[in-house]
């Protein structure tokens, strides 16, 4: 944190625009992993079968507190988004009020190697996640051809973790991380259209 003591006009216009720069546009979303650790990855990129995956021991990337960049459109400024993040419960008609919910949303991922899917004319949303351990994990296996699905608990009517929203992603060039957020339940709905 930083402290300000303004004594003039002309100093607070100097820490208001010492604050205006530092601030980032995004959401702070918890990521956290759901089922094994993936196997692990050789220096070739294929996976490593003689090292051993101790998916107990909590690791520093299996749970993060962290930041996706909310880009604005460039020609208007505002923000664009296409799909919401699921809410933690399913809709009942009955419940004259919405559950309570977190500030911030528990984004589950399975470390479980996906082909990413988009098609043609659908929209998708791309944020890219501030750099945190999760990140770095997932840059170093240097597979920006693959994904792991991210999920919500309890969004899914008759499913403890619902089903998958999106995907994490290392970009092709291994530069950062981004959450694509697709329709609900993607990898059915993109086939049938």
């Amino acid at each position: 944190g930083r402290s300000y003591c303004v004594r003039t006009q002309r100093m607070l216009n100097q820490c208001l625009e010492s604050l205006v720069q530092k601030v980032q546009s995004g959401v702070v979303i918890n990521f956290e992993k759901s089922g094994p650790d993936p196997a692990p990855v050789g220096e070739d990129g294929l996976v490593d079968t003689s090292r051993p995956i101790n998916s107990f021991a909590s690791q520093p990337w299996h749970s993060c507190h962290k930041l996706i960049y909310v880009r604005p459109n460039p020609k208007t400024g505002v923000p664009v988004g296409h799909w919401p993040i699921p809410e933690s419960f399913w809709p009942d008609q009955n419940s004259p009020t919405l559950p309570p919910r977190t500030a911030h949303p528990v984004v589950r991922f399975s470390c479980v190697d996906c082909e990413p899917m988009v098609i043609d004319k659908l929209p998708f949303d791309k944020y890219e996640l501030e750099p945190s351990p999760l990140t770095q994990y997932i840059l170093e296996r240097k597979s920006p051809h693959t994904c792991w699905q991210v999920f919500v608990s309890s969004s899914g009517k008759y499913s403890e973790l619902g089903h998958p929203f999106g995907y994490l992603k290392a970009s092709t060039t291994l530069t950062c991380v981004n959450l694509f957020v697709m329709p609900y339940n993607y990898p059915v709905l993109l086939p049938l259209l």
